[in-house]
């Protein structure tokens, strides 16, 4: 029988709840290190140590779960700590004994860890931390279920802190050297880049890695599987690893078929729109306008917006309908052969097509408003293809 074997399980909690403030605004456990998701590595790392690893987040639900049995979240809304973390984690765990982690410690290993489990379950009724030379290290530790009563009194006694709470239960102390890089949050864009190994770098392309079967979802999960939501996204890949904007550099990719549609809805008085199909507008042909200014915006996207490539576009067309009796319906479609994708230039073609129509009617209707400007589909490139969903 292994060493590991005859420790009784534990549960893992993994604490990623936070506002993203070091990473622009993005969680730090949805951002890359050599190729896939902070979270992801974590995960994969404490996989054989638990049945049931738990993952603390206060956005990103989606993306997390991927990598989770289950998820836990702050009561409160205005993210008080990792320590409120931790008090969920308490709550929720199925063992009798809580390991806990920061997502961004992707060099932790699996000495350090049997390490921290054998130092504590001999003296279980005390948690265990780290410490690194003379720093405490209270994100890496260790606390028994039994501790959860008294969390909670210090909890509701106004305790924040993590590590006044582990010292106070009297914790045991497991040294590490100042310099052990296994205990290093990579907590900022430049350190990922610092630690990732060579040919690595933040905001790579995710690798496949092993399912993993999520209790609370009931299904089996790719690990690695990006979101689809544009707002989970791990990558930016308009900023560099420093954080500065930055034109993504095609130069080696290879020109493809590419193509996407974009739609934008304009709301008006019955009225307007009634002028706008009859052609008595005193402007002249309304939709004929918009389309032409349309297309020609598709055509100066990169004048535009900042990081935009130039390209040659193949095709570009745009169409304007009346939807029901108060709005007209406008969608942009482009395409060519090249190296980057054409969603940006479908999607200007629709807003200033749009813009333009409000300008033509706005003498006779400055209530109208343009709805509901997003990406239709697209296809090509190697991020594959796009459908959205149609509207409830």
């Amino acid at each position: 029988m292994s060493a590991a074997a005859e420790l009784p399980p534990c549960s893992v909690l993994l604490l990623a709840g936070g506002r993203g403030r070091r990473m622009g605004g993005v969680d730090k456990g949805l951002v890359e290190f050599a190729g896939r998701p902070l979270i992801s590595v974590m995960s994969e790392r404490v996989q054989p140590l638990t049945d049931d690893l738990i993952i603390s987040c206060n956005r990103n639900a989606e993306s997390y779960a991927l990598w989770a049995d289950r998820l836990v979240s702050d009561e409160s809304d205005d993210f008080p700590g990792p320590l409120a973390g931790i008090r969920a984690g308490l709550a929720a765990m199925r063992h009798d004994w809580l390991l806990v982690l920061p997502c961004d410690a992707p060099q932790v290993d699996d000495d350090l860890l049997s390490a921290m489990r054998h130092q504590a379950v001999s003296e279980p009724q005390r948690p265990l931390l780290l410490r690194r030379g003379a720093q405490w290290e209270p994100m890496f530790c260790m606390i028994p279920r039994s501790l959860q009563g008294e969390l909670e009194r210090v909890w509701q006694a106004g305790e924040r802190s993590p590590l006044r709470f582990l010292l106070g239960a009297d914790a045991q102390v497991l040294g590490c050297a100042q310099d052990d890089p296994r205990l290093a949050n990579l907590n900022t864009l430049e350190a990922l880049t610092a630690a990732a190994p060579p040919g690595a770098m933040p905001g790579a392309a995710n690798e496949e890695s092993p399912s993993r079967t999520s209790a609370a979802a009931g299904m089996t999960l790719a690990r690695s599987a990006p979101p689809v939501s544009s707002e989970t996204t791990a990558v930016l890949t308009h900023l560099d690893a420093q954080g500065r904007a930055n034109m993504v550099d095609v130069t080696d990719k290879a020109a493809t078929a590419r193509e996407a549609s974009a739609e934008a809805l304009v709301r008006m008085q019955p009225h307007t729109l009634a002028l706008i199909v009859a052609g008595g507008h005193p402007k002249g042909d309304v939709f004929a306008v918009a389309r032409v200014a349309g297309i020609m915006a598709a055509k100066k996207t990169h004048e535009l917006i900042p990081l935009c490539h130039p390209l040659l576009l193949t095709g570009i067309r745009v169409e304007l309908e009346a939807e029901g009796v108060d709005a007209v319906r406008i969608v942009a479609r482009c395409k060519l052969a090249g190296q980057t994708g054409v969603e940006m230039e479908a999607l200007t073609a629709a807003s200033i097509a749009a813009l333009t129509l409000y300008d033509m009617c706005k003498a006779v209707d400055r209530g109208m408003t343009i709805e509901c400007v997003r990406l239709l589909e697209k296809s090509g490139g190697k991020s594959g293809d796009y459908r959205a969903e149609e509207p409830a």
